[in-house]
C-alpha cells in the first residue's frame, strides 16, 4: 500500500529548510541537517523531495525571487530624478516603494539572507550579481539626469559596484544579526544615508562633458 504524503509535514520540510540554507547556505547544507532539523528521517524527505536541489527549489521559489525583483525595481524606478530622497514625504511614490521593499524583506528575512547571501552553487547564485549591477544602472541613470554629460571612468564604475556589493552584504548581514523589526529597521536606515551621502558625493567628484583623455 503506497505511503500518503502530507502536506503539512512538506510545509515542515520546506520551512527547515529555509532555515538550514540561511545558516549553512546551500552548498554546506545537507538533507541530513535539514531532516534534523524538520524532526524526521532523511529518508522521509526523500520521500517529498528527490535532491537538495528540489528541496532548494521549493524553499526559494522562482515567485519568491520574481516578487522581490518587481519590489526592488519598484523602488528604483521611484527614486529617478530626485535630488534628495531624504526630503521627500511619506506619501511620495519612492517612500511606499522603499516601505513595500523593507516590509518584503522583514516578513521573508530568511528566504533574502539565502537568496542575496547564501545561494552559491545554486541556480539562484547569480541573483545577487544581477540586483549589484541593476543598483548600478539605476545610480548612474539617475546622476546623469542630474547631471548631464556624467561619464564614469572604470575606476569609478568599480568604485560605484562596489558600493553596491558592499549594501547587498550588509543587508544580508543585518538580516542574519536581527530578527526583530525595530533593529532591522534601525540598521537599514542608519545604513542607507551613510550610503546615499558616500555615493552622492562620489558622483559629485567627477566631472561631465566630453573625455579628454583615452582610458578615462
Amino acid at each position: 500500500m503506497a505511503q500518503t504524503l502530507k502536506d503539512d509535514v512538506k510545509e515542515s520540510i520546506v520551512a527547515n529548510a529555509v532555515t538550514v540554507f540561511a545558516r549553512d547556505g546551500y552548498e554546506g547544507a545537507t538533507v541530513a541537517a535539514i531532516a534534523r532539523s524538520a524532526g524526521i528521517s532523511t529518508g522521509n524527505v526523500y520521500r517529498y523531495f528527490d535532491s537538495k536541489e528540489t528541496l532548494f527549489e521549493a524553499a526559494i521559489s522562482p515567485s519568491f525571487v520574481d516578487g522581490f525583483l518587481a519590489l526592488l525595481r519598484a523602488q528604483l524606478r521611484s527614486a529617478r530624478g530626485h535630488v534628495d530622497l531624504d526630503t521627500l514625504p511619506p506619501d511620495a511614490s519612492y517612500r511606499i516603494a522603499a516601505e513595500e521593499l523593507l516590509r518584503f524583506a522583514i516578513e521573508d528575512r530568511l528566504r533574502l539572507i539565502v537568496l542575496l547571501g547564501r545561494s552559491q552553487g545554486s541556480r539562484h547564485e547569480a541573483v545577487a550579481e544581477t540586483v549589484v549591477q541593476e543598483l548600478v544602472e539605476q545610480a548612474v541613470a539617475h546622476f546623469r539626469e542630474l547631471r548631464p554629460g556624467l561619464r564614469l571612468s572604470a575606476p569609478v564604475r568599480l568604485m560605484v559596484e562596489q558600493a553596491y556589493r558592499s549594501l547587498v552584504a550588509t543587508v544580508v548581514l543585518v538580516l542574519a544579526t536581527f530578527d526583530d523589526e525595530h533593529r532591522i529597521r534601525a540598521a537599514v536606515t542608519a545604513y542607507s544615508r551613510f550610503h546615499l551621502s558616500g555615493l552622492k558625493a562620489l558622483f559629485e567628484g567627477i566631472e561631465t562633458g566630453p573625455r579628454n583623455r583615452k582610458n578615462s
